[in-house]
């Protein structure tokens, strides 16, 4: 009965390892046939993006002003992008007293990466690597900074994200309702909205329909969205050059404040130490002094 039981028991395991089994394989099959479905969505994207400007092109009454258009939003990011990147470089000069370029000269290998992958999560592992290799950033800061900074600091975002929801609203014709609340609201948007978006290629643009939907109480796609699909492969990349740069000089600056401070607290120390010692040699001089007085006192 007991051999009975224990066989019961082997074939009860044998039966659950191969349910387990088939499992497994299910989970394999169904990865192999998304991975299938990802490349050829991936095959199908630039003729879907070419449809798509094709069709917004064919709408419009005025192609040039369409074209100028889109100009002027390429123009109003790279100069918005520029502006914020020497923020950076004059934020570094007058917090370190010394010239950002040498550092930044380390950071060129993550600038790249960012820029090919258009991921600041994918360029982790570089730009941790990049402050390393400068000698200005100990571990323990890159290391905690850098990830957190790929998450929570997506400011080429939220320069973006304003800029082209007023592109969208100049050429759906709602230049009329911009006004200062409408400006507001905007960056409001833009910043929190960029804080939480992920850090994956074009992962802004449902953002930027969010917002445009919020502040001109519209609902669907813009008709000129087309347009921002045609050139966001480059500013997304230009976006995260921008927020990898960002990290870099966020960890130099941390690095630099926590140098000062541990500084500060040792001259502190030392400065303690310096008056207890002056205090311990006047005690004792004192108290020779009173032990080789006494004999003369009678």
């Amino acid at each position: 009965g007991v051999s009975k039981g224990g066989g019961g028991d082997g074939g009860g395991g044998g039966g659950g390892g191969a349910r387990e089994r088939r499992l497994l394989t299910l989970f394999r099959e169904v990865e192999e046939v998304l991975l299938v479905l990802v490349g050829w969505l991936l095959r199908l994207t630039p003729a879907a993006v070419l449809s798509l400007v094709a069709n917004a092109l064919g709408q419009q009454a005025d192609l040039g002003a369409a074209l100028a258009n889109v100009g002027l939003l390429l123009c109003a990011t790279a100069v918005g992008f520029s502006l914020h990147a020497a923020a950076y470089l004059l934020l570094l000069a007058l917090v370190t007293r010394e010239s950002p370029l040498p550092f930044l000269r380390h950071v060129v290998p993550a600038q790249v990466v960012a820029f090919a992958t258009a991921s600041s999560a994918a360029t982790v592992p570089v730009t941790t690597r990049c402050v390393l290799e400068s000698g200005q950033v100990p571990p323990h800061i890159s290391r905690f900074v850098i990830p957190l900074g790929a998450t929570l600091n997506m400011d080429g975002g939220a320069l973006y994200f304003p800029v082209a929801t007023v592109f969208l609203a100049v050429t759906a014709g709602l230049a009329d309702q911009l006004s200062v609340a409408s400006y507001a609201m905007l960056l409001l948007i833009a910043t929190l909205g960029s804080a939480g978006a992920a850090p994956v290629p074009s992962a802004g643009l449902v953002l930027i329909v969010t917002a445009y939907n919020t502040v001109f109480s519209a609902s669907g796609i813009p008709p000129t969205f087309s347009f921002l699909l045609a050139v966001d492969w480059l500013l997304d990349r230009l976006r995260t050059t921008l927020n990898v740069t960002g990290d870099a000089a966020v960890a130099r600056l941390v690095a630099h404040y926590e140098a000062a401070e541990a500084a500060s607290a040792r001259e502190r120390r030392a400065r303690c130490g310096r008056e207890l010692g002056g205090m311990e040699a006047g005690r004792i001089g004192g108290g020779g002094a009173g032990s080789g007085g006494g004999p003369l006192a009678p």
